[in-house]
């Protein structure tokens, strides 16, 4: 993390930044894949200590995206960049996706604790079968 400190200074030079960019683009794609890891595992201090440099890497990066775009004509080594930039997008909105799908199985099990009558997830009982919500008891009567 001490390339990012000095990366990240009063007036970066912009063509140093984007002969850097191809670095932080490597690195940014490694962190989403380790925080994929944490989030599958639930490793949430894994996945906390993953965010700092996550955000500084992106901040620089937009930084250059800006510049480069700017550029007439956009520097070709940016546009060769896209590819790899497009994947870290795509693994960013899949880490998201993961963590509302586990938040949203948490605020279940938490309605379903507090006695809510109809938990948004399934719950299963100790023999790993659905367990019988008590708003359905009518349906399985029919």
């Amino acid at each position: 993390m001490n390339e990012l400190t000095t990366f990240n200074t009063e007036a970066p030079d912009p063509e140093a930044a984007l002969l850097a960019a191809p670095e932080s683009a490597l690195r940014l794609a490694e962190i989403l894949s380790l925080e994929f890891e944490a989030l599958k595992t639930r490793d949430l201090a894994a996945f906390e200590a993953m965010q700092a440099e996550k955000t500084l890497l992106l901040e620089a990066l937009a930084e250059t995206a800006q510049w480069a775009s700017s550029q007439s004509p956009v520097p070709v080594l940016w546009q060769q960049m896209q590819d790899s930039l497009q994947q870290s997008k795509q693994d960013h909105l899949r880490n998201i996706q993961l963590l509302q799908r586990q938040l949203q199985a948490v605020k279940g099990a938490l309605q379903a604790l507090q006695g809510d009558s109809a938990p948004t997830v399934d719950l299963y009982n100790r023999m790993g079968q659905l367990a019988k919500r008590q708003g359905a008891w009518g349906y399985q009567l029919a």
